[in-house]
């Protein structure tokens, strides 16, 4: 007769994974930060490897990426009401969120991806999700040149609040890896919320000024409040401040910190407590 699980703890024996207090664990995610920083970098060089220009398409995504859609949004649909420069303004809101929907939707899958390593080595899980969105940050960063560049290149002049981005990525990866480890874990339980992601984002996309000024287009002081609840439209706003300048509410910034602290911590917390279920 197979052994309850009880049985199992009482005879000396453990489920996989890391065990110890919290601190130990974030002791050893530290620890092993050097594996955090070079698999995103031998992932990256593979992607492209069967391709003609290799990794010359992280650049070409992105400029390919901001011509259709300042064409498709800018010329042919006219969704440009309220912004002077509207090629900037899709630039910063395109990539800014394919950061944060990269990140949330590959890392969901860092744990099944990897259920085969899960279960022959023991190790903080969190490491798997944390290194993906590692990953699609360093991914980004090509993105990010080119943004700059789109934006002196179409009259946009530099500024003090330019110095503020090192600091807007610092919390913008907080934010991305707290929702990871929530959907991460999610996944892991409900095989379905990997296809309900890209829907999710799909609204957001949509529903949290990516390509059209919510200003512009939204006078319902109601439905004004409810994008200012939004964190990604609290994210794009405070990145388009800092590199194009206009305004930004001191709720907008409040709301962001309030969410990426409320993310991360319940993220981490949730994440650690799953630990011994993962590739079981």
């Amino acid at each position: 007769m197979p052994k309850s699980s009880n049985d199992l703890n009482l005879e000396g024996l453990f489920y996989p994974g890391f065990h110890g207090s919290f601190m130990s664990y974030i002791s050893k995610l530290a620890e092993r930060r050097e594996f955090i920083i070079k698999v995103p970098k031998h992932e990256l060089r593979s992607q492209q490897m069967g391709t003609l220009l290799g990794n010359v398409w992280h650049l070409l995504n992105p400029i390919l990426s901001i011509a259709v859609y300042a064409l498709i949004f800018g010329v042919i649909l006219k969704v440009d009401r309220g912004v002077n420069n509207f090629v900037s303004f899709v630039a910063v809101g395109v990539f800014i969120f394919s950061f944060t929907q990269k990140s949330v939707i590959t890392g969901s899958q860092s744990l099944i991806k990897n259920r085969g390593l899960i279960r022959s080595i023991s190790f903080p899980r969190a490491l798997l999700p944390i290194t993906s969105v590692t990953t699609e940050f360093l991914a980004f960063l090509p993105g990010l040149f080119v943004m700059f560049i789109t934006c002196l290149a179409t009259g946009t002049r530099p500024q003090l609040s330019w110095l503020l981005v090192p600091i807007l990525l610092i919390v913008h990866f907080i934010f991305n890896t707290g929702v990871t480890l929530i959907a991460a874990r999610a996944t892991t339980h409900f095989n379905d919320v990997k296809n309900i992601l890209p829907f999710v984002f799909r609204l957001l996309f949509y529903g949290s000024g990516v390509l059209f000024s919510v200003d512009a287009y939204v006078t319902n002081d109601l439905v004004r409040s409810l994008f200012a609840i939004n964190p990604i439209f609290d994210l794009l706003e405070i990145y388009r401040w800092a590199i194009l300048g206009g305004d930004v509410s001191f709720v907008e910034v409040i709301g962001l910190l309030l969410w990426t602290v409320a993310f991360f911590t319940f993220g981490i917390f949730w994440f650690r407590q799953g630990e011994s279920s993962y590739g079981v």
